[in-house]
Formats: C-alpha cells, sequence, structure tokens
C-alpha cells in the first residue's frame, strides 16, 4: 500500500526534460516585409573644369591693365588686374602703403570715390626782408607780387601741369624770379619740397628815420634772394583731421577736427643786400659802418604746431594751421658775421578756405614761410608769402 502511494506522489514530478505546465504568456507576431538588397548603378565622377579662353598675348585680355583703364573698370584694388612685373610692383606697394598711411575715421573724413583731378590755379607770391640795427634803424623790402597762372592735370599723387608767370605775359616785366615747389600729403604725414629766387625787383619801403618813419617806394638793385629746403611733419589724430582736404582737394572733412604736429625742417638760404647805391642822403639813416651784408647759412629745426578745421556751411572747410619751429643756424664762412652756430626760430604757418559742390571745388589758401636771423648788431627776419587761388573738378 506504501509501496503504491510513492509511486503516484513521485509521477507528479515532471521528468529531465519535460516542460512543466505552466501558462505561457501569448506571444504575438509581427508582419516583417520582405527587403531585398540589388547592386546599385556604377556612379562615374566627372570633374568640371571651367573653360578659360587662350589668348595670343596677355594684352589681348580684357583684365590686362590698359584694357581695363580704356573700359573705365580698372581699380587699385583689384586683384583681377593684370600688370607687367615692374608695374605689378608698384601697385601693390601702393596697395601697401594706402592701407599702413591713409587709413580715415569715416565718420570725421571720407574720400571722394574720384582718382582724376584737373586745376586751374592762379598762384601769387612775394618775399619780404625786415632788418633792425641795435633796435633803432628799422628797414623793410617787399619784392614785386609775382603772379602765375597754371592748369594741372592728376591722377592720385602724380601731376603734370604748365604755368605762365603773368607778370612776365601782361606786365613784360624781366623774369628775375624763380620757383619751384612739391608736396605729398597723406592721413598720417605731411612733406614738401621748393626753391625760391629773386634776382631783382626789390622795394624800399621803411628806411629808419628816413621819410619820418613814413612809408615809401624806392626800387633797390642791390638784394637777391635764393633758398632750397625740406618740410615733414606728423599727424598725431591723423584719423580724424585731414589736411589734404583743404590744400590737396582730395578728400572731405565731415566733422571738425584738429591734431598736434610735429617733423622737421632742412634748409639752405643766401640773401645779399646792398645799400651803396642808395643816395646820400639816405645812407646817413643807417647808423652803421657797413653798407653790404650777406646771410648765408643752413637751417635745421624742430618743427611742433597744431592745425584744426573748421566745418561750417555743410560745403565750407576752413583751416588754420601754426607750426613755428625752433633749432640752429649753421652760419657759413662767407656770411657776415662769419662761421658760426646760432640759435634759430622760425615760423611756418598756412590757412585756407575750400568749398566743395559735387564733383566741384573751389579754394583759397595763403602761406608763410618766415626765418629769423641774429647778427652781431642786427636782427633779420626774411619770409616768403603766398596766396592762391584754385577750382576744379574731380573724375
Amino acid at each position: 500500500m506504501v509501496a503504491v502511494m510513492l509511486c503516484l506522489w513521485a509521477s507528479s514530478f515532471p521528468l529531465k526534460g519535460e516542460t512543466p505546465d505552466v501558462e505561457q504568456p501569448e506571444v504575438k507576431e509581427w508582419p516583417v516585409d520582405t527587403c531585398s538588397i540589388t547592386p546599385c548603378d556604377t556612379l562615374q565622377l566627372i570633374k568640371t573644369v571651367e573653360s578659360v579662353p587662350e589668348y595670343a598675348s596677355r594684352r589681348d585680355n580684357p583684365n590686362w591693365w590698359i584694357n581695363r583703364i580704356r573700359s573705365g573698370t580698372h581699380s587699385m584694388a583689384d586683384t583681377t588686374v593684370i600688370y607687367p612685373r615692374f608695374v605689378g610692383f608698384c601697385v601693390d606697394v601702393y596697395n601697401w602703403a594706402n592701407k599702413a598711411f591713409n587709413y580715415y575715421d569715416s565718420e570725421y573724413v571720407e574720400g571722394t570715390g574720384k582718382r582724376w583731378k584737373a586745376r586751374l590755379v592762379n598762384d601769387n607770391w612775394f618775399d619780404s626782408y625786415a632788418m633792425d640795427f641795435k633796435g633803432d634803424v628799422p628797414i623793410w623790402m617787399v619784392s614785386e607780387p609775382y603772379c602765375n597762372l597754371g592748369f594741372y592735370l592728376q591722377y592720385m599723387a602724380v601731376s603734370l601741369g604748365y604755368s605762365l608767370d603773368m607778370s612776365h605775359v601782361i606786365g613784360n616785366r624781366p623774369l628775375l624770379h624763380k620757383r619751384f615747389d612739391f608736396a605729398f600729403t597723406c592721413a598720417r604725414f605731411f612733406a614738401e619740397g621748393y626753391y625760391s629766387e629773386n634776382t631783382g625787383g626789390t622795394y624800399l619801403r621803411r628806411f629808419g628815420d628816413y621819410n619820418d618813419r613814413k612809408l615809401f617806394k624806392m626800387h633797390i638793385s642791390g638784394v637777391s634772394f635764393t633758398s632750397y629746403g625740406v618740410n615733414a611733419y606728423y599727424f598725431f589724430n591723423n584719423s580724424r583731421y585731414s589736411q589734404g582736404c583743404v590744400y590737396g582737394f582730395s578728400n572731405l572733412q565731415k566733422k571738425s577736427a584738429g591734431s598736434f604736429i610735429a617733423g622737421i625742417s632742412i634748409s639752405n638760404h643766401r640773401v645779399n643786400v646792398d645799400f651803396s647805391s642808395l643816395p646820400a642822403d639816405m645812407l646817413q639813416y643807417l647808423k652803421s659802418n657797413h653798407t653790404k651784408f650777406r646771410f648765408h647759412y643752413n637751417d635745421y629745426s624742430f618743427i611742433i604746431g597744431y592745425g584744426y578745421n573748421l566745418v561750417f556751411a555743410q560745403k565750407f572747410v576752413f583751416n588754420v594751421t601754426a607750426t613755428p619751429s625752433i633749432g640752429f643756424k649753421h652760419s657759413l664762412a662767407d656770411s657776415s658775421d662769419g662761421k658760426h652756430n646760432k640759435f634759430t626760430l622760425n615760423v611756418l604757418g598756412r590757412m585756407g578756405l575750400v568749398y566743395n559742390v559735387s564733383d566741384f571745388f573751389f579754394g583759397l589758401t595763403g602761406k608763410i614761410d618766415g626765418h629769423w636771423f641774429r647778427g652781431s648788431h642786427y636782427n633779420f627776419f626774411h619770409s616768403v608769402e603766398t596766396v592762391s587761388l584754385s577750382t576744379g573738378v574731380r573724375f
């Protein structure tokens, strides 16, 4: 009996390999689309190259610099323009210098967008001499005013022109004077060179106590003058102040601005004054044992000053520039006082007014360049004064 019960109890356990009778969760089968992969078509990559026309010569290429100028599409900043090697080098130097030295704050100064200028210029100048013996014999001499009328065509910094001496053409005066000058200006600095000569045409206007110290006019033949030199100075506020807008008509000043200025001046001067040809009744007022004087010296000085542009009435700009200089004079051996070095005080001043309307401009400018010389028993000051009228067009 017991054996039968044990057999029944053992038969309730599953045999090895059998799965117990446990309720299994229902598993759903999701349909799967049939996916077949077939070989793709062969892709052929073709490199497309833009065809470039061939020219028999570089001069036939529309980008050749002469062709671009003729078509009116030339620009110095355009890198697609083709130049000869040397011209290309010059253009690269210009673009570098223009970026480095000609930057302006567009809120204060703007360019004109034009590279060409045609100008008609009326240039008037004279030289003057002042002497004072022992502080009691003032002498003043002034040359005749000289008038030039010229026409100039300018491309950027290169100018070509021709002027006539109207004093000779109209007044039939002898050509006793010469004058040459050049100037270069950019945002950062200004430089100029000059040569002036006058071998006659000078008048006495005051001679000590003669004529009760009143002004008179008498020709004196014993005066001659020659000078040449260079001036160069730097603008500290160069991004907002433009001297070229008044004296070179190269850009437009939009807002009033000024700048401190510093630079150098180097020059040579030779002045001869001979009073011996004057009447005896005049020479008694000279109060000196000498009647002939020669000033020949080199001038080395340091320039410091200030320039200001006043913008008013929208299209007008008025400039005042005062640049006194201090340094020393090296008097040469053929001077009346012999060879020596002395302290020097000079003055260089400018004033200008310009009116801009569209591409046209009208300008009035004045300049004085004066040098002081102190001798053993006298003071001597000589200067060149210039007044110019200009009108022209940018294109």
